[in-house]
């Protein structure tokens, strides 16, 4: 009977401990999230095959962040609400004008608010993208 009551107590706290971070992750989309880390670029493989640019494909460069502090997002439903634990890099999905504002801050610390959504084509190249408002 003690096992039975030790188990049962801890499967408890694990609930109760789960559903607490759970509460700590960022939401997506509509909610605005304020994000600081690194500026940087990057190159991965497009289409057709999103394996190799030496291989032919197109390359894709795109502005990423490196978070200064690791987040956790809330899974809500749809292929682009997914839940993620431990995310240290966002893709960032900017307008031409933000490309251009942004362009000189590159190896730099910023802050940037926007909306979070989770990958779920090729062309995302992290498991959490930050649609960039400010």
């Amino acid at each position: 009977m003690g096992i039975r009551i030790r188990v049962l107590s801890m499967s408890l706290a694990s609930l109760f401990y789960l559903s607490a971070n759970a509460t700590n992750c960022l939401k997506y989309e509509p909610d605005v999230v304020a994000l600081t880390g690194l500026l940087h670029r990057a190159t991965f493989p497009g289409k057709p095959n999103f394996e190799s640019v030496a291989s032919g494909d197109e390359p894709e460069t795109g502005f990423y962040l490196t978070l200064k502090q690791r987040i956790c997002t809330q899974q809500d439903s749809g292929p682009d609400r997914q839940g993620h634990d431990s995310v240290n890099e966002v893709q960032l999905v900017l307008t031409p004008d933000q490309y251009d504002s942004l362009r000189p801050q590159i190896g730099k610390q910023v802050a940037l608010r926007g909306q979070l959504f989770s990958s779920f084509t090729g062309h995302h190249h992290t498991d959490v993208l930050l649609r960039v408002t400010q």
